[in-house]
């Protein structure tokens, strides 16, 4: 079968992506960045090819094509898709549209199968405590951190999810067609943890960190994000259900904190650490 290397694409979540060629088109190979990672790709690789093949009209997900090992390394190839992302489109996407955008996102969360575990704050508790390890000793993490052990998750419902639902991970063809791309292994799978990387985005502009906002794009992303909130708190005990969220979104921030390398993203994390406190403090009044 005829294949042509392109090009190297972005790399995420420890993955490289490069873009290839073959007698039908243009495809994405998607590989691990080191052996240790296999596992986590093939993780990652069984969620994309689950939701591509579930009944899910609304939202799609890349065709899963192949697999196989080179050299130690787990590598998959997928659909090529020719789209721009939400976080562009939310630039220019009209007012009157966010909310649809918002409704359909929701409407594909796993909420009404999602159970209670009995483990939860289990899992959750050992996550945060790993981080005394990584983080930098700054009073400003230190505490969010003992703000995040004395939290309760043991009520966070355990679903399906996408794992990292940034709107960088968002796509919109020249049909109107929604994708989902790198999909990604959690500690803890959950409907509020995909909710929580919306925020990520929508909240703390965490897909603009290096660069400016202008005016028309943050108005865009807070409409985004009043719908998403209200959208949650219409379920029952939606009020709950939206601290649970910020609260795994100041873990989420805290997860990024060991790994900050520039001194752009170190700010962006810690203002975002103290707006998730303000946030937080008012929400429990």
């Amino acid at each position: 079968m005829f294949e042509e290397y392109i090009k190297d694409l972005s790399g995420h979540s420890g993955c490289k992506i490069s873009l290839y060629r073959n007698q039908d088109g243009f495809l994405v190979r998607k590989s691990a960045g080191s052996p240790d990672y296999n596992d986590r790709l093939r993780v990652q690789m069984i969620k994309q090819a689950w939701y591509k093949s579930s009944k899910n009209a609304d939202i799609r997900a890349p065709k899963v094509y192949k697999n196989g090992i080179t050299d130690g390394i787990f590598w998959f190839d997928m659909e090529y898709l020719n789209c721009i992302t939400v976080a562009r489109y939310m630039e220019t996407v009209s007012i009157k549209e966010i909310a649809a955008f918002v409704d359909l996102v929701i409407d594909e969360l796993h909420i009404s199968d999602s159970i209670i575990m009995p483990d939860t704050n289990d899992v959750f508790q050992k996550k945060i405590k790993s981080l005394y390890k990584s983080i930098p000793e700054k009073d400003i993490f230190i505490n969010a951190l003992k703000r995040l052990e004395s939290f309760d998750f043991s009520n966070i419902p355990y679903s399906k999810c996408h794992g990292d639902l940034t709107l960088e991970n968002i796509l919109l063809d020249a049909n109107g067609d929604v994708y989902l791309i790198d999909f990604l292994d959690s500690f803890f799978d959950s409907w509020m943890i995909d909710v929580a990387k919306l925020l990520q985005d929508i909240e703390l502009y965490w897909s603009y960190r290096h660069e400016e906002i202008s005016s028309n794009l943050e108005l865009r992303l807070t409409l985004a994000k009043d719908d998403l909130i209200k959208r949650i708190e219409s379920l029952p005990d939606g009020n709950i259900k939206v601290l649970q969220i910020y609260y795994i979104l100041l873990l989420n921030v805290m997860r990024i904190v060991p790994y900050a390398k520039d001194d752009e993203t170190k700010e962006f994390l810690h203002n975002a650490v103290i707006k998730l406190n303000k946030i937080l403090d008012n929400k429990e009044k």
